[in-house]
């Protein structure tokens, strides 16, 4: 059975976390990145972690990239480096067909997922998700497929996994699923950045708040729009899924780089030779600063950017150069209210 204090020290451990690893653009590309520079950006993580007195955090995917090549970077690297393991905490994404990212949210096809992870992992996995709910299954008004989670269940009580985490949910979905399962839950994780801000306004941050769970932040650099690097269609690589994406069409990026002009104008330039900041660690700052509100006490923001060089992590990890002032806080919110991003997070040109 699952063990109360395994799951709170678990909550304890994310929300001493200033900021997470997220693991899909090493292997969910046309290249993998080579599995050595992967190895080397995954040890910079943990060292950058053991610096600061914490765990460290890998965000991963059953299917990101063929043949789970997502998990198995991360079995060798704890193969060359086993004394590590006991310093990170392992979340992973599963629940779908690997292929098709169609979900399978089927009891037997989640324990599936779940015994195949763990296979290509190498052992235990601390914390599980299905990456979208399988709502084909919820036939009569259900808000989620119970089966799923009946399943999750089963595998933090054989200790195959230590914990459930959400993904992609409602707020309705969060407090439904918490009902049935709380004891079991540890973590929501969905999107926020400056250009997708949703969470704060539809419910899910407050359901979080009020049921104690830490809230995981993928794409906190805007799918590297808030990096600066993309400045039109043609700076995006051939094969990668935002040319699909409205966002980041010539004439939807004219409107969204007007953000990237202001953050330049009043936050970085107005910033002192001595305290200087990267549009990245403004991006950061900006999501981890809900922090420091007092809005939400009881949940913990943790973004999880990625980072495929040891360079580029260390830019994003940099725990006190990601860090904004109440000042540039309350100057980028004023700039957010009139600011409109074109195309929604997932919509398609």
């Amino acid at each position: 059975m699952v063990e109360q204090s395994a799951i709170n020290k678990l909550k304890q451990d994310l929300s001493a976390i200033d900021t997470g690893y997220g693991l899909m653009s090493l292997t969910w590309r046309a290249e993998p990145i080579p599995e050595t520079q992967a190895h080397e950006t995954m040890k910079r993580v943990v060292e950058l972690a053991q610096s600061k007195g914490h765990k460290a955090f890998f965000n991963c995917g059953e299917f990101y990239g063929p043949n789970r090549i997502n998990l198995t970077y991360i079995r060798d690297f704890f193969v060359k480096n086993p004394e590590l393991r006991k310093y990170v905490i392992i979340s992973c994404k599963g629940g779908c067909d690997c292929e098709t990212l169609t979900p399978k949210g089927k009891h037997d096809d989640v324990i599936k997922s779940v015994e195949a992870s763990v296979a290509a992992i190498g052992g235990f996995i601390d914390i599980f998700e299905v990456a979208r709910l399988d709502l084909s299954l919820c036939t009569n008004g259900e808000t989620y497929p119970y089966e799923s989670f009946e399943a999750l269940a089963e595998m933090v009580d054989n200790g195959a996994i230590g914990a459930i985490s959400l993904s992609e949910v409602t707020a309705e979905q969060i407090r439904g699923i918490s009902k049935d399962w709380h004891k079991y839950l540890v973590s929501v994780e969905v999107e926020l950045s400056m250009f997708t801000k949703a969470i704060l306004t539809n419910g899910v941050v407050k359901a979080n708040n009020d049921l104690n769970l830490v809230t995981i932040l993928y794409s906190p650099l805007g799918r590297g729009l808030l990096t600066g690097a993309v400045t039109s269609s043609k700076d995006i690589p051939a094969g990668d899924f935002r040319n699909l994406l409205k966002r980041f069409d010539d004439e939807s990026l004219r409107q969204n780089l007007t953000l990237l002009d202001f953050l330049r104008d009043e936050i970085i330039a107005k910033r002192p030779a001595n305290n200087e900041i990267t549009l990245p660690q403004v991006a950061l700052g900006w999501d981890k600063y809900w922090n420091k509100t007092g809005e939400y006490p009881n949940t913990h923001f943790l973004p999880i950017p990625s980072g495929s060089s040891v360079k580029k992590l260390e830019e994003n990890f940099d725990e006190a150069k990601t860090q904004i002032t109440a000042e540039e806080f309350r100057k980028i919110n004023d700039f957010l209210k009139n600011f409109k991003t074109v195309g929604d997070a997932y919509e398609m040109r």
